[in-house]
């Protein structure tokens, strides 16, 4: 159980009574007063909260304060909007004066014995308003429709204050993370569309110092400097220089794993080419690289680059590389001795007793748990978040993506494992390729924002209305219904 897992079992049920709230909203406008909505949102953001940061920027533990309040709601509000049955609406209004009496008794208890550290409207100011926190799902190609929810999100206004990415989601992640202000054409012409594939992929030469082998190697830094060059002017940004914060995951190995990487190396020597034929030969390997891992899960281990102190500092093309890193195929290393880059390696393999680095989507390819537990560490501040979770990797059962559907039901575990920390996860169906990471024209990635933001629009709604700001307290006239 990580750090936070006991105060997300506690509020598990409330995290679930409030997404059934906001469905509940969106598909029967009119079905609860705007007066109930407001005191049911707050009532649900004050019962799950656990720590709350003062305006001196010290945690101050609310959990038992808001306990009776968090207990009566799981008792009498949560069974009133059942999952997967009709949602008791005049049950609802009927509670709303009694929740209105609790939730103000609880809101004065919490004011009064922290009156030294905040005031009401700092304690309102969370409550009321909720900051968004994206997780951004990995598989190569198709991770390009997270384009499609960067446009939605910045036509409502939103600016993500988290981003958390595994694999393509990491790229991807970068690339929303490097301005508050987003510019969707901007962005799309700075992906590159001619690009000679066999200068981003060289074979495998056999080195491997900090990265799993593959089939080829992955020539990130090169391409990775030129964009973002051009997007802010800094060829090798770090974590602590984006102006919104970026958490990327990769997979460590752990020490015990046999690995063979005489075996990698001879395959891409006896066919070192690009075209189809060859590419079958090594997506065989890859499919056994990942099998082979999988089979030992308590050889792999999550490693967070971004979050902490030991990776503030990191440069974020090299993390990005190594969550990009797809077993067997795709190998990433460190080769150059910058001190501060091989000093926090060499720190994390020590920690974990790692023996190599790979794809973040091999341990967590949406990883809604790290958000979760990045959001209630105080990386935003406020606890007092929307995990949106976008997963485009999902199974699909026809189309030019069958292929990759064993590799995807391996992942399956972990992204439905993850699923209960998200407060929205978007599931797409119509992606492109995997291997369809490089589209050659600007129309050809128009096309992929404007299918992404087609699928979208049966969840902007539902978005809309659960980052709603909620009127000032007490303005929804409390008790009087």
């Amino acid at each position: 159980m990580s750090r936070f897992g006991r105060h997300f079992v506690r509020i598990r049920e409330l995290k679930a009574c409030e997404r059934r709230l906001i469905k509940l909203l969106v598909e029967r406008p009119g079905a609860l007063h705007h007066r109930h909505e407001a005191l049911f949102r707050y009532a649900l953001s004050l019962a799950q909260t656990n720590l709350f940061r003062d305006p001196e920027g010290q945690d101050i533990v609310l959990a038992d304060d808001v306990d009776d309040l968090r207990t009566w709601m799981l008792e009498h509000v949560a069974p009133l909007i059942p999952e997967g049955t009709e949602p008791k609406i005049d049950l609802l209004r009927q509670v709303a004066p009694l929740l209105a009496i609790r939730c103000d008794v609880t809101r004065q208890h919490v004011l009064q014995r922290h009156a030294l550290a905040f005031g009401p409207e700092h304690l309102d100011s969370e409550m009321r308003q909720k900051k968004l926190a994206l997780v951004l799902g990995g598989g190569g190609g198709s991770g390009l429709v997270h384009l499609g929810v960067f446009s939605m999100l910045n036509e409502m206004g939103v600016t993500p204050e988290l981003i958390v990415g595994s694999s393509m989601g990491s790229i991807m992640g970068l690339l929303r993370a490097m301005e508050k202000s987003y510019d969707p054409v901007n962005t799309v012409l700075s992906l590159p569309r001619h690009l000679d594939l066999n200068s981003i992929f060289s074979p495998f030469s056999g080195y491997s110092r900090y990265g799993f082998p593959g089939a080829f190697h992955l020539n990130l830094l090169r391409v990775g400097r030129e964009i973002f060059q051009s997007l802010v002017g800094s060829p090798m940004p770090r974590f602590s220089e984006l102006p919104i914060k970026l958490e990327i995951v990769a997979c460590g190995i752990r020490k015990g794993f046999q690995l063979d990487s005489a075996r990698y190396e001879q395959i891409a020597k006896d066919d070192p080419g690009i075209n189809p034929t060859s590419m079958r030969k090594k997506l065989k390997l890859f499919f056994a690289a990942v099998r082979d891992l999988t089979k030992n899960p308590r050889l792999l281990s999550q490693v967070v680059f971004g979050r902490d102190n030991e990776t503030r500092d990191f440069p974020v093309l090299e993390a990005m590389g190594f969550s990009c890193a797809v077993p067997g195929l795709l190998h990433y290393d460190i080769f150059h001795d910058d001190p501060d880059t091989i000093e926090s390696l060499d720190s994390i393999f020590e920690r974990d007793q790692l023996l190599r680095l790979c794809d973040g989507g091999v341990v967590n390819n949406v990883p809604s748990q790290v958000a979760w537990d990045s959001v209630q560490s105080g990386t935003m501040g406020s606890r007092n978040s929307f995990i949106f979770a976008i997963d485009p990797f999902a199974p699909v059962t026809r189309g030019a993506n069958m292929i990759w559907i064993p590799v995807q039901q391996i992942a399956r575990p972990t992204v439905l494992n993850n699923r209960p920390y998200s407060d929205y996860h978007k599931t797409f169906k119509q992606t492109p390729s995997p291997l369809q990471v490089v589209l050659t024209s600007y129309s050809k990635l128009k096309v992929v924002v404007d299918s992404s933001r087609e699928q979208l629009k049966s969840d902007e709604p539902y978005i809309k209305r659960a980052l709603e700001p909620l009127p000032p307290y007490g303005t929804w006239e409390i008790g009087e219904y």
